[in-house]
């Protein structure tokens, strides 16, 4: 089967929580903010009127105080083969295994033993005990390889390591006639290339026990593995295959059409990723966010082997990747990254002489209506706002504290922490109306806007009133006591911290990061973030959002979804 749509939802951590997408997500990858519990039942007495002199102070902490990334430079020499070969990792692709050496601390302790570090009273031996035993804070390193590739590493010294490459462009990079091409590349990605044909790739990775997969993003492309980290300099080439000598054969373009075809098809079956799409083709329309993710039917004759070998030699230079490792040691991922660009470095400085890549167009908000009716018990009802700036502007924080106070869920959600049944959404929504089958708050956020989103599935006739039920929540956002704002961050900074335990995640929210703003932020200089908003932000943030034209997405039984100005109107006035 072809790949599930990714739902409207951020990939990572970082971005997943305090912009959830993930992209993001956190994708298949992409994850929502967690909600957890973040206001309490009742009616409250008082609201915030006044934020402390330091929150006031902090408010002013966005993406753009965050410091840039120091990288070390990375140069590309040519070696003797003979001396490559000799430090690939042993493969154990059949036969005996190899004897390993003993001479590890614990080699020889069964697991019921427990492990004695010696102690000692001295702080500085004790300090230097627990950085040789991994106790340390994991630091990230960024390089740059002298053609311009970038490179960041984290080692927690897991035994599995996530590999990435990101590759910055993406459908909104794109003419509306080429926009399908980014998704052809996900398409064609691990086929045969210069190093292995597709059966050998794939064959390969299986015996290594390695998860390879690609997934295509409106202002990026991620191909990415796990694997044991022993065998990073195994599958690191292979992945990079992709970009640097993909074989690109007219039998694989045949195949990567009919997955396009048969991906199309069956959207409709993602009703969350369908309404995502068509909220993005709706609310940017006929400009950059707003061109389809996804090839049409009639696209997949652009899927030719001049139209990928152009795309990839124009879109996938060298200063446009990006390769992000978790679990591995920086010195490694740097210098078998250098030895696979060693092998071709007569295309990438080919691809220096090809005409600059001309600045993004700025992503331009339209609002719109669209909808899509189907044969379906229910309605599908998706309403979005603009969050401008995006990822850097102003807004990061508030709009995302925002998110996680309203929360929701469905109706089925039973019992136990994290399920979102105190957030505003729920009691006031999902608690009080029997119609509404699911409720809940998103965001997703690009470089330089963003989107914020209520998304319902209610029985059809109630639909008029759930606009209205919205409005109403929206207008009572002036009252909100410190503990509903304080339950909200400390729900925020958990699914953050939570996660980034998450290796694959690590390394999306990493590379997402520095695709949307050169820099990475700590959980530390997020968590400032987040202890800076107060209620006057949420209620900022909200007005600013309501202000800008609605998007009305419907799927299934649109019939009694109101007209789209009397949504317009209703939402307008409902500012608090």
């Amino acid at each position: 089967r072809p790949p599930a749509v990714p739902p409207c939802r951020p990939s990572a951590a970082a971005h997943a929580a305090m912009a959830a997408a993930s992209a993001a997500g956190a994708m298949a990858r992409g994850l929502r903010g967690a909600t957890f519990a973040a206001a309490r039942q009742g009616v409250w007495q008082r609201c915030v009127c006044a934020a402390p002199a330091q929150a006031r102070c902090l408010s002013s902490l966005t993406v753009e105080s965050l410091r840039a990334p120091v990288y070390e430079k990375v140069p590309i020499i040519q070696e003797d083969p003979s001396v490559v070969l000799a430090e690939m990792p042993s493969l154990v692709l059949g036969g005996a295994p190899p004897v390993r050496s003993t001479s590890s601390k614990v080699a020889g302790i069964s697991l019921d033993q427990p492990i004695v570090v010696e102690e000692s009273s001295s702080p500085s031996a004790g300090t230097s005990a627990a950085s040789s035993w991994g106790m340390t804070m994991p630091e990230t390193r960024f390089g740059e390889l002298s053609n311009g590739v970038r490179i960041a590493a984290v080692d927690r010294k897991g035994m599995c390591a996530s590999v990435g490459l990101f590759v910055h462009t993406g459908s909104r990079y794109e003419k509306a006639e080429s926009a399908c091409i980014p998704h052809a590349l996900e398409l064609m990605a691990f086929r045969s290339s210069a190093h292995l044909t597709h059966l050998r790739t794939l064959k390969t990775l299986e015996q290594l026990g390695a998860a390879a997969s690609c997934r295509v993003g409106r202002e990026d492309i991620l191909y990415q593995f796990d694997a044991l980290r022993e065998y990073v300099p195994v599958v690191l080439p292979l992945m990079l295959a992709n970009v640097l000598c993909p074989s690109i054969l007219e039998e694989e373009i045949q195949a990567a059409r009919d997955t396009a075809v048969e991906m199309r098809q069956g959207l409709e079956e993602n009703t969350e990723g369908l309404l995502c799409e068509l909220l993005h083709v709706a609310a940017y329309k006929g400009n950059t966010l707003g061109h389809s993710l996804y090839a049409e039917e009639e696209d997949v004759s652009k899927f030719t082997i001049e139209n990928l070998n152009a795309y990839i030699r124009r879109a996938c230079r060298p200063e446009r990747l990006i390769v992000v490792g978790v679990n591995v040691g920086f010195e490694d991922l740097c210098k078998w990254t250098a030895r696979s660009f060693a092998e071709f470095d007569g295309l990438t400085q080919a691809q220096k002489q090809l005409p600059a890549i001309e600045p993004p167009e700025q992503a331009v908000y339209t609002g719109g209506d669209f909808r899509l009716e189907r044969p379906n018990p229910l309605c599908h009802l998706m309403l979005g706002w603009e969050v401008e700036g995006g990822w850097n502007g102003t807004m990061l924080a508030a709009v995302t504290v925002l998110q996680m106070f309203l929360g929701g869920g469905g109706s089925f959600s039973t019992g136990g922490p994290g399920k979102g049944m105190h957030t505003r959404l729920y009691t006031a929504v999902l608690n009080r109306h029997h119609w509404v089958e699911s409720c809940q708050a998103s965001s997703v956020m690009y470089a330089d806007s963003g989107l914020f989103t209520i998304y319902a599935t209610l029985v059809p006739q109630y639909a008029g009133d759930f606009v209205g039920v919205i409005a109403r929540i929206f207008k009572g956002l002036t009252q909100i006591s410190p503990d509903e704002l304080q339950r909200a961050k400390n729900a925020l900074k958990s699914s953050i911290h939570m996660n980034l335990e998450m290796r694959a995640v690590m390394m999306e929210d990493i590379g997402r990061q520095l695709i949307l703003s050169g820099k990475v932020g700590t959980t530390q200089e997020f968590g400032s973030m987040v202890d800076a908003v107060t209620v006057e932000d949420l209620l900022n943030v909200l007005r600013s959002c309501l202000k800008t034209e609605p998007t009305v997405v419907a799927f299934g039984a649109v019939e009694k979804v109101p007209v789209y100005e009397q949504i317009k109107k209703v939402m307008q006035q409902s500012c608090p």
